[in-house]
């Protein structure tokens, strides 16, 4: 085992040892910025919420042409790391800590000053730590930003537009044997009547980045059977190859008259570089922070992991893969850096 291997495995566990619960990342995010310190690191911190911050590392005296950059939170809920021979089970060891990990390991070993690392908190739950960082004043310094999330450390042509919308529907509450016409006015009939309506949408397939996909992960409404519903709402998730704002327009007409929407998170459609020589890419549904960085440089996504193993009750990476990312965040540094756009596939 090579010493950045050995560094990589030993990182990636004291980690995922520190719950980092969207909300409550702080923990991670000073851990990291002690250990880079020690390297040699100058870090600067971003202003998200009270409590809260993003990690911007770099060498001092050189403003890095090159960004690392990936999430310090996970999902809830936090649960114990254990180990299965070369397979690590714990809450972020797949999204994204083992890109972390990699992408520290990888800094400590570089050969060029040109690089740093965007430690960003907040993004399984709306992204507000990528939107702080891309109003700083450390965006648009960088050339590229290289994001890390679990693709199988392969390279990935671009990441679908995400929309997450909220409707809730408002009736008059009464006892259930009481009409209409008495009075009585459920809020669950106009939140049904919004759902089948826009299940029934058709958005036309992008033809690089597919069809638009409806979920509707969230269902409330009323307290009781023999009540009828003062309130009811809904939380829809929208991965679209279209443009958002031809994906809202839908919505929000089939809203009109039922319920009032809110938008807590949207983001574009993106499309990715890759190096020369990178085996072809595909283009991948979940969403990541890239798309809210767009002044941080040309955007790459690659990073350890599946991501069939994100977010599920027993999340889990290989380590051997993390292993593997240290050399290929090395390689992206070394390449971006020496050769600049020249070191990547022509764009799409």
């Amino acid at each position: 085992m090579t010493d950045a291997a050995r560094r990589a495995r030993e990182l990636l566990e004291a980690l995922v040892a520190i719950p980092s619960v969207t909300g409550a990342e702080e923990a991670v995010v000073a851990f990291v910025e002690r250990r880079l310190v020690v390297a040699g690191l100058s870090c600067e911190s971003i202003a998200v919420s009270p409590g809260r911050r993003n990690l911007l590392a770099s060498f001092p005296g050189s403003p890095p042409r090159v960004v690392l950059s990936t999430h310090a939170d996970t999902v809830p809920p936090f649960f114990a790391p254990r180990r299965e021979a070369e397979t690590l089970f714990a809450r972020g060891a797949c999204d994204a800590k083992g890109s972390l990990a990699a992408m520290v390991v990888a800094l400590e070993d570089s050969a060029t000053r040109e690089a740093g690392l965007l430690l960003l908190v907040g993004e399984e739950r709306g992204s507000d730590g990528a939107r702080a960082a891309n109003a700083s004043a450390g965006a648009g310094r960088s050339e590229f930003i290289v994001g890390g999330e679990p693709t199988g450390n392969r390279f990935v042509a671009g990441s679908k537009g995400c929309v997450r919308i909220t409707i809730e529907t408002r009736g008059v509450a009464a006892h259930s044997s009481i009409s209409n016409a008495a009075g009585a006015r459920s809020a669950v009939d106009p939140l049904l009547d919004f759902l089948v309506e826009i299940r029934a949408l058709r958005i036309p397939p992008d033809p690089v980045f597919g069809e638009t996909t409806f979920n509707i992960g969230v269902l409330q409404g009323g307290t009781a059977p023999n009540v009828v519903a003062e309130s009811a709402r809904a939380e829809v998730l929208v991965r679209t190859g279209a443009p958002t704002a031809a994906v809202l327009a839908g919505m929000e007409e089939a809203a009109r008259g039922r319920g009032e929407i809110s938008v807590p998170y949207r983001s574009e459609k993106i499309a990715f570089r890759r190096p020369r020589g990178a085996a072809p890419a595909d283009v991948v549904s979940f969403a990541c922070d890239l798309p809210l960085l767009d002044r941080w440089g040309i955007p790459l996504l690659v990073g350890p992991g599946d991501i069939a193993h994100a977010h599920a009750a027993d999340e889990r990476v290989e380590i051997e893969a993390v292993e593997r990312a240290v050399g290929l965040y090395r390689d992206l540094i070394s390449g971006l850096t020496r050769e600049g756009r020249e070191f990547l596939e022509p764009p799409p």
